[in-house]
């Protein structure tokens, strides 16, 4: 290699490490792909499990799941899975409508937001995945 074509190549190679840093650096929005921010990720890392698998809500609170890759859904309707099970007096809940189908599933990236109501333990299943053990619970205290 000449000395101007290294020069190039070095500062080129520069460029594509910083770029690369930069990517990791955690600063911000950068109104990329990213995964948007949640409280319960839904197929990280292209996984069939939620992330936490657990987490503890107040009454009146939502949590927020993200679906980090595609083809994943959450459903708290006892009627849909022998998994499911909710407090008595609780609303069921699902990321696909109330009109929707169980087998109707996410986009990669898009959230879905619940708010509970009632105290109590709230386990919830990926449909598609239900064979896999996609299985998660949200546990609600007053």
């Amino acid at each position: 290699m000449t000395g101007s074509t290294r020069r190039r190549f070095l500062g080129s190679l520069g460029v594509a490490t910083l770029a690369t840093l930069a990517g990791c650096s955690g600063g911000g929005d950068d109104g990329g792909t990213d995964t948007p921010e949640g409280d319960v990720q839904a197929g990280p890392d292209g996984r069939t499990v939620f992330d936490p698998e657990e987490i503890t809500a107040s009454v009146g609170e939502t949590v927020t799941w993200v679906f980090a890759s595609p083809n994943h859904n959450v459903s708290g309707v006892p009627d849909h899975a022998p998994q499911v099970s909710i407090p008595d007096g609780a609303e069921p809940f699902a990321s696909y409508g109330a009109d929707g189908s169980p087998n109707d599933v996410a986009e990669e990236g898009t959230t879905y937001e619940h708010t509970f109501e009632t105290p109590g333990e709230y386990t919830y299943v990926c449909i598609p995945h239900l064979r896999q053990g996609m299985v998660g619970t949200v546990v609600v205290e007053e």
